[in-house]
């Protein structure tokens, strides 16, 4: 078999290789993921932001919206995943309970020579469940940086959490309502005819 043609195999065979493991391998995931999907009101709950399959993760920012008519931010909190490098410098985002966001969540290594690779949680943040209703749970205006400060692409995983409804009053409850007044009505009528004096 001629070399040029071996070689274009090798070659061939190779790059059919890079591009599989490319393949395995993906983007990394950044998820928002609350700790109950459906809590109830009054109740305080976490949501976290978490990186997957992430390769020398060094510095992040980001955003996260809600409805501020169905919850409410308490507190926002470190998460342990980019710590795991060493020194970081953390700034825990700026709480809007009205506009309903957390805006400017970062977190940067300070000392280490390179950034940390795998999965972990970015960021916690903690909510009390307000009033019954639907609110999306969404992580936008993502930064990744790695150690030589280029960016890293990611895809976003956004969630939501539903906080059950108050029980509807069923049917028979305004019938029995609507019974009992006309009970009332019968019987001040009645008085009103016993209190009326007889025409003969």
């Amino acid at each position: 078999m001629p070399l040029r043609v071996t070689v274009n195999r090798v070659r061939t065979g190779l790059l059919v290789l890079f591009v599989s493991a490319a393949g395995l391998i993906g983007s990394p995931i950044i998820s928002v993921e609350p700790s109950t999907p459906n809590p109830t009101v009054g109740e305080n709950f976490t949501v976290n932001v978490l990186a997957s399959d992430v390769t020398d993760l060094y510095a992040f920012q980001f955003d996260l919206g809600f409805d501020p008519s169905v919850l409410q931010v308490d507190s926002v909190s470190e998460g342990p995943f980019l710590a795991g490098g060493g020194s970081t410098f953390f700034i825990p985002g700026t709480i809007d309970n009205i506009g309903g966001s957390v805006s400017d969540n970062a977190d940067s290594l300070l000392t280490a020579i390179s950034g940390v690779n795998g999965s972990g949680t970015l960021v916690s943040f903690d909510f009390t469940a307000l009033e019954p209703g639907l609110s999306s749970l969404t992580a936008f205006n993502l930064i990744l940086l790695d150690s030589s400060l280029s960016g890293i692409d990611a895809t976003v995983n956004n969630s939501s959490v539903t906080l059950p409804g108050s029980a509807v009053p069923e049917p028979r409850s305004t019938g029995l309502i609507l019974c009992g007044g006309l009970l009332l009505l019968i019987c001040l009528r009645r008085r009103g005819l016993a209190h009326r004096p007889f025409v003969g």
